[in-house]
């Protein structure tokens, strides 16, 4: 019989946290390393995702990634960033504020 493996809760959250990565990124129409620095520029892996996995996790991945998306966007405009033009940010920039759908 074949034995199953069983996750811890740190490996659970660490695949929950890299699945809202890469749903954001295909949803913006980035690479998902470029969204991952996104996130990890404004702390947003550690203190919005893995901080409230429990809430967020039971929702649909639609409404979880139009959360993210929208929380990053406030939290990159309240501290100010900017992208290059020509950039994948950028371009999300440029971009109707507000529409975060997929």
């Amino acid at each position: 019989m074949k034995q199953l493996l069983e996750l811890t809760d740190l490996e659970i959250r660490m695949g929950f946290a890299a699945s809202c990565v890469e749903a954001a990124a295909k949803c913006v129409g980035c690479s998902y390393s470029e969204m991952y620095q996104r996130m990890k520029r404004v702390e947003l892996i550690n203190n919005f995702i893995i901080r409230h996995y429990e809430t967020i996790h039971t929702e649909s991945r639609e409404n979880i990634t139009d959360s993210v998306l929208e929380c990053l966007n406030n939290w990159e405009a309240y501290q100010g960033i900017t992208a290059p033009k020509g950039t994948n940010l950028y371009l999300l920039k440029q971009q109707k504020k507000g529409d975060f759908s997929c």
